[in-house]
């Protein structure tokens, strides 16, 4: 977690460089897209924000699911489920930032694609990071309903009984459908960009990119659906 605040040492911006230049490095920042001189067309500096925006608020991510898995390995539940909150809300961030690129035309696209040569978002180090952090989750989770003596169909049969339990399971089913939601909105994208039936930047051929659609993080979450519904019936309330 974050240090305790303290003194802080504040320097003074160079001449010509405002304190919010400063402390958000834009010198940094704004250098790392390719001149406007060297563009290969008019989209591809679109193309470069955009999925540097996604490397960006990927490594906030991979930040609170460190964070996220601390907490619930100690047992601070109310303060993991508010940093899960964060991290569902910055997918939906990213989910509209993807939006940008339906504004290239494919033609546009094939003008400056073969830069990306062997490339492909599954390279995205911060997208991996997500893959690597986010299922580990389901353990730490899982660690909490031993301790308290409860499966997770109890929590959700008596969520007034583990109203915070109940909470964080379904922020994490929140947080699988986005990422589901993203894998299909990112495979839709490459279907309008290059079509069905061919091989995606990095090699990947379309069907089996379509497939990832379908994966989930947290299987068990799913699963319990099934398990209300078949007691349901049961029951006689369906």
């Amino acid at each position: 977690m974050s240090k305790a605040p303290g003194h802080v040492e504040v320097r003074r911006p160079a001449r010509g460089e405002s304190v919010y230049a400063r402390y958000l490095r834009l010198n940094e920042l704004l250098s790392l897209q390719k001149p406007e001189e060297e563009l290969a067309h008019h989209d591809e500096l679109q193309f470069q924000i955009v999925h540097q925006v996604f490397e960006l608020w990927w490594k906030e991510t991979a930040f609170e699911l460190r964070s996220i898995s601390r907490l619930l390995r100690d047992a601070h539940l109310s303060e993991a489920l508010r940093l899960l909150q964060r991290v569902i809300r910055i997918q939906y961030l990213l989910l509209e930032n993807m939006r940008m690129l339906e504004t290239m035309s494919p033609w546009d696209f094939h003008a400056f694609r073969q830069l990306l040569a062997g490339g492909a978002g599954s390279d995205s180090p911060g997208y991996r990071e997500l893959l690597r952090l986010s299922p580990p989750l389901w353990d730490d989770f899982r660690s909490l309903l031993d301790a308290a003596g409860i499966s997770l169909r109890d929590v959700y049969l008596s969520a007034e009984r583990y109203p915070l339990l109940h909470a964080f399971a379904e922020a994490l089913i929140d947080y699988d459908e986005v990422m589901q939601t993203f894998r299909f909105r990112h495979y839709k994208l490459a279907e309008r960009m290059i079509g069905s039936a061919t091989t995606g930047t990095g090699g990947t051929p379309m069907p089996l990119l379509e497939r990832t659609i379908h994966d989930v993080f947290y299987p068990e979450l799913w699963e319990v659906r099934n398990q209300l519904s078949t007691l349901a019936q049961e029951q006689g309330h369906i």
